[in-house]
């Protein structure tokens, strides 16, 4: 059966009048549909045909507000008045400075080429990157002939080294995936008595780990009995098996994603920060130059690592090629008091699992907390961060029945993030098919993070088939030291440094043992609201969740940047802590 005649099958499985053309592999879709639901699964179904390539869903939801047009008038008219305005001529530039872009912006300071890294937002990271669970998946999930799978494995086996460098905190905790009554609970009028214990019990752990060992993951390990308890034990008890893969790591995705930026600094790459897109400048199929709100970048190449808004980059660019439908990701995080509680990323398999998710799980982090979840639910609205009691809800009863017992008491802060999947699921990392020097790098979702420095890699081997010349930078140092920790000091090193510098001894939040001298290394190195240095310091992430020490921050902040205490944000310029003049505060 041709691609046009699938594509058909599946339209004509809907009730509406939706046509579409394929292009080079891509599909377009336009027409009317009634609910959102409808609109993701006909994206999905159509992206699920095998070779397609990406699904451009120009379909409209009659549930869902149209904003685009007003978004796109704003955009044309700062286009007007910035196209003229020259920033600076570069070999490269890259849109988006999440853990992808700044991954890429790190590897390709290795070469001797002219970067900037532009970011909308006024710090990295403050997308996917920031509102994770810092999970290091090994690779046994994504499908085998996917590039996720070939990214995942061969990024987890560049950790070690990578955060070695970058003095970033990592630890390989490796996961557990627990097989329980529940996990064939649908299968139970076909799996009666014996053989239902047979297959929970042997067959089904077996399958699992060959799946790993068929993706290429080391080490895979089928736990019975007392096994399981042994290495967790605080598992539900009724645990018939289990899967173990040691080589599951944890890390701290916001830290990495500084890292990686000032490192890449240190290089030699320019980011620009609160710098939005707007526009491109073209000439012969080729992007010339990227018009943002603060004027032109002119370059020789782009790269797309937009996360959520990758989609809208290639629009502008003359390059879609996929939609992004956001999919949501709910977390709860608890106290470091209750650290060890759960000591590997856990988590109940369900069968038949969902083709859109892992399913989420119970991991630590790296810094003694213990995170649940995420969810993965589709929402229309890229922006939507929000999280609902009923979502709380969800997440308490789905991994309930991982570890029964515990403490949910314990729980300090819920948040979410938003992945940016495309309808094909895969990840899409490859030249424009219609502007020459273009190249997507979109569709990252999870396992995005383990995948990263693979990504990064990957990316410079398609730069040069694009032809783009990489002397390697004889300057290149990859090494970044991070900010000294008080809370990891020997009380031998504190007493050294408080006699170097008595801000040392000043601890300003009790919580995580941050002193003002970390606080103001942080705003030495970029950070210019509460929450940068709060991800640069983890200030305000202990038990109080900063009710005790925010003033203070502020302060430091006011005194170190030369602003008024009323001028202090906690993220965005919307955000001031203070409305009007502060007592005891100048004007």
């Amino acid at each position: 059966m041709s691609l046009e005649s699938k594509v058909k099958k599946i339209i004509g499985k809907f009730p509406y009048n939706i046509s579409f053309k394929i292009k080079d592999n891509i599909v377009f879709l336009e027409g009317v549909v009634e609910k959102y639901e409808e609109w993701v699964e006909i994206g999905l179904e159509i992206g699920g045909i095998k070779g397609v390539e990406g699904v451009v869903n120009k379909i409209i939801c009659k549930e869902i507000p149209e904003k685009q047009t007003e978004k796109d008038e704003k955009r044309k008219e700062i286009f007007e008045k910035m196209k003229e305005k020259i920033i600076g001529s570069y070999d490269i530039v890259i849109i988006g400075g999440g853990i992808i872009g700044t991954a890429i912006a790190r590897e390709l300071s290795r070469y001797k080429v002219k970067v900037a890294l532009i970011e909308k937002e006024p710090d990295v990271g403050l997308g996917a990157s920031r509102a994770n669970n810092g999970m290091i998946h090994p690779g046994i999930a994504p499908p085998k002939d996917s590039l996720k799978r070939i990214l995942n494995i061969r990024g987890n086996a560049m950790y070690d080294e990578l955060t070695e460098e970058l003095g970033v905190r990592f630890k390989r905790v490796g996961s557990l995936l627990l097989i329980t009554p529940r996990t064939l609970e649908r299968y139970k009028k076909y799996l009666r008595g014996p053989l239902f214990k047979l297959v929970s019990k042997y067959i089904l752990p077996w399958i699992v780990k060959q799946k790993g060992v068929r993706n290429g993951v080391k080490g895979i390990k089928i736990l019975r009995g007392k096994e399981i308890f042994e290495i967790e034990p605080k598992a539900n008890k009724d645990t018939i098996a289990a899967v173990y893969i040691p080589s599951t790591g944890i890390v701290d995705p916001y830290e990495l994603t500084i890292a990686l930026a000032e490192n890449a600094v240190a290089n030699g790459v320019e980011i620009h920060l609160n710098t939005e897109v707007v526009g491109f400048i073209k000439s012969n199929l080729s992007i010339e130059g990227v018009v943002t709100t603060k004027g032109v970048y002119l370059c020789k190449y782009v790269i797309n690592t937009a996360g959520v808004y990758a989609d809208e980059i290639a629009e502008m660019a003359g390059a879609r090629e996929y939609t992004i439908h956001p999919r949501k990701g709910v977390i709860l995080l608890f106290s470091k008091d209750i650290e060890g509680w759960i000591r590997h990323c856990t988590a109940e398999l369900r069968f038949p699992q969902p083709k859109t998710t892992k399913g989420g799980n119970i991991n630590p982090t790296i810094h003694g907390n213990i995170i649940w979840g995420p969810t993965a639910v589709e929402i229309p609205d890229k922006s939507d961060t929000s999280v609902k009691k009923e979502e709380i809800d969800f997440v308490l009863k789905k991994f309930s029945t991982i570890a029964p017992n515990f403490p949910k008491n314990k729980l300090i802060r819920y948040f979410a993030g938003v992945r940016a999947p495309t309808f094909t699921e895969d990840f899409i990392i490859r030249p424009a098919k219609w502007v020459k020097n273009f190249l997507h790098v979109a569709g990252i979702q999870s396992p995005g993070l383990a995948s990263a420095p693979a990504i990064a890699e990957y990316v410079i081997n398609l730069l040069r088939k694009m032809e783009l010349k990489l002397d390697p930078n004889p300057n290149f140092n990859p090494r970044r030291e991070p900010i000294p920790s008080v809370a990891e000091m020997s009380l031998e090193e504190l007493e050294r440094k408080i006699k170097e510098d008595p801000r040392w001894g000043r601890i300003v939040c009790p919580c995580e043992m941050v002193s003002e001298a970390e606080i103001v290394e942080a705003i030495r190195r970029g950070a210019r609201s509460i929450d940068a240095i709060k991800r640069r310091t983890r200030a305000m992430m202990g038990f109080c969740q900063g009710s005790y020490c925010i003033l203070k921050i502020a302060k430091i902040l006011a005194r170190e940047l030369k602003i008024p205490l009323n001028e202090v944000v906690k993220e965005w310029k919307e955000s001031k802590l203070f409305d009007g003049i502060v007592r005891g505060e100048s004007s």
